[in-house]
């Protein structure tokens, strides 16, 4: 098939430098990662609290899953960058980086949730019992996977074997190319980079005018949804970079310095991806920092401590005990009235028999 390329003919496994970087990225990333969401699976997979598992915590979990299915293909990515061939054949180059943009997707899909129950936490407390909904949690995890099927779907299709057994993207054309990694830089960076943006602005705003500033387990919960967040925008930033800059040299004209930029760029994705691969074992690092003084005195069940106590949670007893006060006034007030009433006939009862 013939695909487009870039000036210089450059390939994943042009540069020395980023096969070398992108192996120890994927190793370190495979030896952190794994057991790390493993246990972020086991800590939560099974816990149900009466009064339902928190969405926050269940978003968690399925971020651990995200992550830990593609950190099970570093093997094969670390036989491709050492080996300098891909060892699997057509089917498995497409099927093997299909599942890399389906985690991707579904992992930015996944914090920008988290982004928004956290806004909702704060600026709308009384949703949190239907944020604790089974049907909805289900409906909206549905959604979460279905779009990220369906949006990892051309890195499947514009993924082939070049010459010497090299699994990388192929576009028939450079408005092809222009398109797909526009599109995808788009789709998984700037819209939900720019909706976690929004919902953090509404956020600190509403904090910082409140009249009372955040609870403890609110401020822990915050810290580390903002952790992850950042975490993900800074490691994915790089491989986004290099999108943008193909993209932008796909469309110009093919000699000059942007089309030089767009071949080193080439060179350079094997690294980039590597980093971004990182992210995937990055959240569990998080979580024990994020957990403080929880963590000696928790135990391995600390990331339960965390959610029992997040803000959705006491959000939630904050509007039931204020629509408690506002029912019990009223009748407070009547009650004191009935008891003025009642005296004054009883001293009106005992001057008359006196």
């Amino acid at each position: 098939m013939l695909c487009y390329s870039f000036p210089g003919n450059q390939t994943l496994l042009s540069s020395q430098a980023s096969r070398a970087t992108g192996t120890a990225f994927l190793l370190l990333a495979a030896l952190l990662g794994l057991p790390g969401n493993g246990f972020v699976v086991w800590s939560l997979v099974g816990w149900r609290p009466a009064g339902g598992r928190p969405l926050a915590a269940t978003l968690v979990l399925h971020l651990a899953l995200a992550d830990g299915s593609v950190l099970l293909l570093t093997p094969f990515f670390v036989a491709f960058l050492t080996g300098q061939g891909w060892p699997l054949g057509l089917a498995g180059c497409k099927a093997v980086y299909y599942v890399c943009s389906l985690s991707m997707y579904a992992s930015v899909l996944l914090t920008s949730l988290l982004s928004l129950q956290r806004c909702l936490a704060v600026t709308r407390p009384f949703l949190a019992p239907r944020l604790r909904s089974p049907a909805l949690i289900r409906r909206l995890l549905l959604a979460v996977w279905l779009t990220a099927l369906l949006l990892a779907i051309p890195a499947a299709v514009y993924r082939h074997l070049w010459a010497n057994n090299v699994c990388q993207l192929c576009h028939p054309t450079a408005s092809h190319a222009a398109a797909h990694l526009g599109l995808e830089t788009l789709t998984a960076f700037m819209l939900p980079f720019g909706l976690v943006l929004g919902c953090y602005s509404v956020t600190l705003a509403r904090l910082r005018g409140g009249r009372w500033g955040p609870r403890r387990h609110q401020t822990r919960v915050g810290r580390l949804v903002s952790a992850i967040v950042l975490a993900f925008g800074l490691l994915w930033a790089p491989y986004h970079a290099v999108n943008l800059l193909q993209a932008i040299a796909a469309l110009g004209p093919q000699e000059g310095t942007l089309a030089r930029l767009g071949g080193a760029g080439q060179a350079a994705r094997a690294g980039t991806t590597a980093l971004a691969f990182f992210s995937s074992s990055v959240n569990p690092v998080l979580y024990v920092f994020t957990a403080g003084d929880l963590l000696p005195r928790a135990g391995p069940r600390f990331l339960m401590r965390i959610f029992e106590g997040s803000g959705e949670a006491l959000g939630g007893s904050r509007s039931r005990e204020g629509t408690m006060e506002l029912r019990a006034t009223p009748r407070l007030k009547v009650m004191g009235q009935g008891h003025s009433n009642a005296d004054t006939r009883g001293r009106v009862e005992k001057d008359s028999q006196g």
